[in-house]
């Protein structure tokens, strides 16, 4: 296979020697992106319009005011990043995890797709880590942590040892707490306020992680009845727009599709929505459709 021809505009130094130039960081024949940005520059991103919570301390096991050993070791991290913009349907919080005995920070995403809270993406961020930009700066690390010894391959044993069952597990416990509803909270940059006076992004989001994070239950309890109808009415609403209602109605409630297809069954079985029609695909309106709407409220999609 020939190689490739470069031209000058394909380097950022074309000036350099043949063996120092550097293809652009947006050149096709270069691998991805990831060279815009640090590991740091991702993790500040983390922290722009979400709601955080501190779930796991290093020095937990130290009461407040207590003496610190000067030999102290300091113990995992967990820190949750709700998102006032979802990343898609289904999604909770982004975390960071820390560990002494781990060579690396541990990035993933929690995300309830029906079938209970759960990690789907995972990665291990490298102490240090950057990228050249186009001046041929090193973008990475403040100059105090610039002689931090390279990292050793990631191997077996570290991936054994990153604890995905006590993350999910702590972070479930966290996101499922609705005390905040009562309970005045911190947002970065404003005062202290109350559940109900968050400004309306935060609150969806925090209701929307208390609702997927919920433990999965036996014999779940009925759905209540203004949700179902706001369910029946935004199926009949989208129906006439052709394939994809599942995937528009995950979009619109915020929820995985299996769930939105639990919540049609459930408003055909009580009444929202005609019963399936052998050769029909889409419901119409259920007998109950027409009355008010009761029942506790739910948050609004």
């Amino acid at each position: 296979m020939p190689q490739p021809e470069f031209r000058a505009d394909d380097f950022v130094n074309p000036e350099a020697p043949e063996d120092e130039r550097r293809l652009r960081p947006d050149h096709p024949r270069v691998r991805d992106h990831s060279y815009e940005c640090s590991r740091t520059t991702q993790e500040v991103d983390l922290w722009k319009a979400s709601l955080v919570s501190t779930v796991m301390d290093p020095w937990d096991a130290y009461p407040d005011g207590g003496d610190v050993p000067e030999d102290a070791v300091p113990g995992p991290s967990l820190t949750l990043f709700v998102k006032e913009r979802g990343r898609g349907p289904g999604y909770v919080a982004d975390f960071l995890y820390e560990a002494a005995d781990l060579p690396v920070t541990v990035h993933g995403i929690l995300a309830n797709e029906g079938a209970g809270l759960g990690l789907i993406e995972l990665e291990l961020w490298r102490p240090g880590w950057g990228y050249w930009d186009s001046f041929g700066d090193f973008v990475g690390p403040s100059e105090e942590n610039a002689a931090l010894p390279v990292s050793a391959p990631i191997t077996s044993d570290v991936l054994r040892r990153i604890p995905v069952g006590l993350i999910v597990a702590r972070a479930q416990a966290e996101l499922a707490d609705q005390s905040w509803k009562e309970e005045a909270i911190t947002v970065f940059g404003r005062p202290r306020t109350a559940g109900p006076e968050l400004a309306a992004a935060s609150l969806q989001a925090l209701e929307n992680a208390n609702a997927l994070a919920q433990p999965a239950q036996r014999g779940r309890p009925p759905l209540e009845e203004k949700l179902l109808h706001r369910v029946a009415r935004a199926y009949l609403r989208e129906a006439a727009n052709g394939p994809g209602l599942h995937r528009r109605l995950a979009d619109h409630f915020d929820r995985p599709e299996p769930t939105i297809k639990d919540w049609i069954k459930a408003a055909r079985v009580r009444g929202y929505l005609s019963p399936a029609v052998p050769g029909r695909r889409a419901a119409g309106p259920g007998p109950l459709l027409g009355r008010p709407e009761s029942g506790p409220g739910v948050p609004s999609a």
